[in-house]
């Protein structure tokens, strides 16, 4: 199955990216630059990929994270939805192939699940991989429905079942992988930091980052 990849990206600027984690915002920073690499390794590895990166006047920041085969594009103004659909329908203005859209904080997050994922998409108008805390972190398009970017609460808890809901009541036919897990809350880096402990080749560079991080002489 042919397909492409778009990564939503916000620019590591400190005091305005993982928020969330009590770091300090010079490590949250860092932490979002090893994450931003990570994915993008991943992704490129797999299929086509291009970034779309926020804040649109900040990609100078993200550009020297990404190999030269990697495409970067800048973000619209407004809300997730509303940026995610405006990036789908930049490349469906290009290329009909199909698209998963992903972000940088499910770091381990199979390869075997992102390519299930995309076969899905021979048979189904949309796929969508949830989050343990009611996002998601993977949806797939065969072509670009914006109903799915409408009328979801985003950054709630609600946001994978509104998104059905929305593709149910336009008829559209749906894949559901396994539930997997991102990043936003401490416990969750907690958890990824257990992870690649064990297997750092998931996301090398987080776990580079995160193994500096617990070395009080790196802070």
């Amino acid at each position: 199955m042919t397909f492409r990849i778009l990564i939503m990206a916000k620019a590591p600027i400190p005091g305005t990216v993982k928020t969330r984690l009590m770091l300090l915002p010079k490590d949250a920073a860092g932490l979002q630059t090893a994450l931003i690499s990570d994915a993008v390794e991943k992704a490129r590895t797999l299929a086509r990929t291009t970034v779309a990166g926020a804040p649109p006047d900040r990609l100078d920041l993200i550009r020297p994270l990404l190999p030269g085969d990697v495409s970067l594009i800048a973000q619209v103004p407004g809300g997730l939805g509303d940026r995610m659909l405006a990036g789908v329908r930049t490349l469906f203005a290009a290329s009909s192939t199909p698209i998963l859209i992903l972000g940088t904080d499910a770091p381990t997050l199979p390869t075997e699940a992102i390519t299930e994922a995309a076969t899905a998409l021979e048979s189904r108008d949309i796929t969508i991989i949830p989050s343990i805390d009611g996002g998601y972190v993977l949806l797939g398009l065969r072509r670009p429905v914006g109903v799915v970017f409408r009328g979801v609460d985003w950054s709630t808890e609600v946001v994978f079942r509104q998104t059905l809901r929305r593709a149910d009541e336009a008829g559209l036919a749906v894949y559901e992988g396994d539930p997997w897990y991102d990043v936003d809350e401490p416990e969750d880096l907690v958890r990824l930091g257990e992870d690649l402990g064990g297997h750092p080749e998931l996301a090398p560079r987080t776990a580079d980052f995160l193994k500096g991080l617990q070395d009080p002489r790196a802070r």
